[in-house]
């Protein structure tokens, strides 16, 4: 038995000689008591005291609040303890479990996320390259050079499907709050506007397909500008190129 416990029992034996004891743990330091000689020498000397007080004055029951305190010290208290720290620990274990669950949830929802976008960008990719394979298949398709500073590609256009691709190299990439903006160019000098697009920081090129619910034999040349994120109604940034055709 170590130390602990003996401390344990030896607590006890005021409540003992006090009759503030329940039956389970009396026995249980009866059964100490043979076998401890320390504590049957300070169970004497409380007895011994306790008769001494018998003779100063009469007997009284011990305040029931004396009774609870005495009794929380006593083994068969202490076990009785254990589960409901053992309820503890178990519920703490499962609120860690579910907050570690709900964290690796979150993560592979924020993977699938990326990869979702990622598998779109490859897509319009390759939506844009068989875009201009065909066109470059086509006849009719007219292959324009695009310089500017620091800038070189093609502008392909075929007037008669009413389709053109915007094929630049080296184009500066932008902050959050800017995208470039196409605009088509009539021969008085108007814009329409053709679309926005951004370069991605992982390729080469940036391509963009233009857009118009006009035919395109009604304008004369493509530019194109740095305006907000949403694009403008009209052209309001810088030129970045213009292209004539």
């Amino acid at each position: 038995m170590t130390q602990n416990q003996i401390d344990i029992f030896r607590e006890s034996i005021p409540a003992y000689v006090l009759g503030a004891m329940d039956v389970e743990d009396a026995r249980e330091l009866e059964s100490h008591l043979q076998t401890c000689a320390s504590c049957r020498t300070e169970l004497a000397d409380y007895r011994a005291v306790s008769e001494s007080l018998l003779m100063v004055s009469p007997a009284k029951t011990p305040p029931a609040a004396l009774r609870r305190r005495l009794q929380g010290h006593l083994p068969s208290a202490q076990k009785k303890a254990l589960p409901r720290f053992a309820w503890s620990f178990n519920q703490l274990a499962l609120g860690i479990a579910l907050v570690v669950l709900l964290a690796l949830n979150i993560s592979s929802f924020l993977q699938i996320r990326s990869l979702q976008k990622q598998q779109t960008e490859l897509t319009k990719q390759l939506q844009s390259g068989q875009t201009v394979l065909a066109m470059l298949a086509y006849p009719n398709t007219e292959s324009l050079p695009i310089t500017a500073d620091n800038i070189s590609g093609t502008l392909l256009v075929d007037k008669s499907r009413n389709t053109a691709i915007i094929l630049v190299w080296n184009l500066p990439q932008l902050d959050s709050t800017q995208t470039y903006q196409a605009w088509l160019i009539d021969p008085e000098g108007n814009r329409t506007d053709a679309g926005i697009f951004r370069p991605q920081a992982d390729q080469p090129y940036t391509s963009a397909s233009i857009y118009s619910m006009d035919d395109l034999t009604n304008f004369t040349g493509i530019g194109v500008t740095v305006e907000p994120a949403a694009g403008s109604d009209q052209p309001t940034g810088e030129r970045v190129f213009k292209v004539d055709f």
